[in-house]
């Protein structure tokens, strides 16, 4: 007994459609990973300014500091919107992101201390704690893999 499989439009049609499925899954899968990737983001760039944040903290006078915090807080918020993490501010993205980096909540003591910088005349930063800060936006950009 031979058994023999003569191919007809229909055999073909479904071919085609496997073959045309699969390839257009791979090259949605491949535009996901290029455009939505945390690869996105600009190393050396964030090297760079994270280099001149801790020049600018080692000046060692308070409004170094308050400027260091600042301005580590200003990078943070630009990786995590280049990361298209969703949120109109600094705030509502860093607590999009903790869902998927729970490291990332240290963080949040150094985006309190800014907004006590910007927010606050009499506030002052003094060196420990503002150390510990910049530590933590340290890690965070680590945590991220960006640093």
């Amino acid at each position: 007994m031979q058994v023999t499989w003569d191919f007809s439009i229909v055999d073909l049609v479904v071919i085609l459609s496997v073959v045309s499925v699969f390839a257009f899954w791979v090259f949605a899968k491949i535009y996901w990973q290029k455009y939505n990737s945390p690869t996105a983001v600009d190393k050396k760039f964030v090297k760079k300014r994270w280099k001149d944040i801790e020049q600018l903290f080692n000046y060692k006078k308070e409004m170094n500091y308050k400027l260091a915090v600042i301005e580590a807080d200003k990078l943070f918020d630009n990786v995590l919107k280049e990361m298209h993490f969703p949120g109109d501010t600094m705030a509502q993205r860093l607590k999009m992101a903790t869902y998927k980096y729970p490291k990332l909540k240290i963080v949040w003591w150094g985006h309190k201390m800014r907004n006590h910088i910007v927010h606050d005349v009499k506030f002052s930063c003094r060196y420990g704690e503002t150390k510990k800060v910049i530590g933590n936006y340290k890690r965070g950009l680590k945590e991220l893999n960006v640093l």
